[in-house]
């Protein structure tokens, strides 16, 4: 990676041991630790955020990917057929695609289900080894055209966005008058997680207890909503003056 003159923390250490040490009951005496495909894949992509961070994009080789996660060349080509393809699963799985879906009907109100939202993507993506792969691909972005492919590739492919999938709801059900998701999306996101984010990448955030974040988070969304309710009820009211 560049060298930028900021001081970058170091990469926590990769938990391939403990995977590994967990496996060690599944191997007979003399062979190799059997992994299960899932935790292959899972120790391949720990690896890759590694070396991403360690060497940027440009100098992350298969070689060195294999090094650092003990696997073969030949397994990894197995499970992701080229670079590009490991990295956009990386950067995909590890930022964008929250795991936690709410329950549907288990919450008293909108506000109370977006907050949810908003704090499992937070718990998410401000974990260390998150805020590290988002500091390498900052560090990266700006010189590396193919790192700028990935991250358009997965605008365009349409990911997991809770946040928007939430609007569509919303818009779908006619609570709200709701122009466009993808901005109200990006707005929503900005005004709670996007900040944090900043917050960590300029180490100007000081660490915030649960209770806080969700605090933060909560006067967000209810200004949001606000917003959203004065702007359903304008539209009303236009579509009421509107002769038919």
């Amino acid at each position: 990676m560049p060298d930028t003159g900021a001081t970058i923390p170091a990469m926590p250490p990769l938990p391939a041991d403990d995977t590994v040490a967990a496996c060690q009951e599944k191997r007979c005496p003399g062979r190799p630790p059997v992994l299960e495909e899932g935790e292959r894949r899972d120790l391949i992509l720990q690896a890759a955020c590694r070396v991403l961070h360690d060497h940027g994009y440009h100098s992350a080789s298969m070689d060195k990917l294999a090094h650092v996660s003990g696997m073969s060349k030949k397994t990894i080509y197995q499970m992701f057929p080229s670079k590009h393809d490991l990295f956009r699963n990386l950067i995909r799985e590890r930022l964008f695609e929250g795991k936690y879906i709410p329950p549907a009907g288990c919450f008293a109100t909108a506000e109370d289900e977006l907050v949810a939202i908003l704090l499992s993507i937070a718990s998410n993506v401000l974990q260390p080894d998150r805020m590290c792969l988002v500091r390498a691909i900052v560090g990266e972005i700006r010189d590396s055209r193919e790192i700028r492919k990935i991250m358009d590739s997965i605008e365009i492919s349409g990911h997991s966005n809770q946040v928007e999938a939430w609007l569509l709801r919303q818009q779908a059900a006619g609570h709200y008058a709701i122009d466009d998701v993808v901005d109200l999306g990006r707005g929503l996101f900005g005004m709670t997680i996007g900040k944090m984010i900043l917050g960590e990448l300029f180490h100007c955030r000081e660490p915030a207890t649960p209770a806080a974040t969700e605090a933060n988070i909560r006067r967000w969304v209810r200004i949001f909503l606000r917003g959203l309710a004065a702007e359903t009820e304008c539209a009303a009211r236009r579509a009421v003056a509107i002769p038919a």
